[in-house]
C-alpha cells in the first residue's frame, strides 16, 4: 500500500478483528446491542468519539490511523501508527460479567487488544509493535486507555497503475 490508502484499510481490518473477538465484545459488555456488527459506531468507531454526546453508562473504543512526516532523508517508507482508545464511564468501570477478571475494564480490554494487535502484520509491510498504554482522565465521568502502535508502510506505490 501506499501513502493514505492505509487509512481505511487499517480502521476497518482492526474493527473486524475486534468484532469477530469473543472476550473483546464480552467486555464491551453493551446489553442493549444484539448483534457484533451492532457494535460499529455504537461502541466501537472509526473516529474519535467524543464522550460529551454518550448519554448512558458505557464503554466505547475509537480506532485512528496517523501517518506522521517520515524521517529526514527517509522518503522510501513511514511509520504509520494505530491509536486506540478505549474510553468507559467510572461507573462501568468494573468488569462484572466476566469471572475472575480483577483488572478493572479499560487495562483488561486494553490487554486484550495488545494480545490481538501486537506483532500482528497486514498493517503495511511490517509488523505492529505496541509504543506506548497510558491512562488518564477524559472528563469529569469517562476514564480512557490510549494505546498507540506503529507499522512499516511503503511512502509511494511501486507500481503506477495502483
Amino acid at each position: 500500500m501506499a501513502n493514505s490508502s492505509i487509512i481505511d484499510t487499517a480502521k476497518n481490518k482492526i474493527i473486524k478483528e475486534f468484532i469477530k473477538d469473543d472476550m473483546i465484545v464480552k467486555a464491551i459488555d453493551s446489553p442493549d446491542v444484539t448483534s457484533r456488527e451492532g457494535l460499529i459506531n455504537t461502541h466501537i468507531f472509526n473516529y474519535h468519539q467524543n464522550p460529551h454526546t454518550i448519554n448512558t453508562v458505557k464503554t466505547f473504543i475509537t480506532v485512528q490511523v496517523h501517518i506522521p512526516q517520515p524521517f529526514s532523508g527517509r522518503t522510501i517508507y513511514v511509520n504509520p501508527t494505530v491509536e486506540i482508545w478505549i474510553i468507559s464511564h467510572e461507573k462501568h468501570m468494573v468488569v462484572d460479567n466476566i469471572p475472575k477478571v480483577t483488572a478493572n475494564r479499560n487495562d483488561y480490554l486494553s490487554m486484550l487488544i495488545d494480545a490481538k494487535l501486537n506483532g500482528k502484520s497486514g498493517f503495511g509491510i511490517g509488523e505492529l509493535s505496541l509504543l506506548s498504554n497510558i491512562e488518564g482522565s477524559y472528563q469529569q465521568d469517562y476514564v480512557f486507555r490510549k494505546m498507540e502502535f506503529q507499522g512499516t508502510d511503503l511512502n509511494n506505490t511501486l507500481c503506477k497503475d495502483e
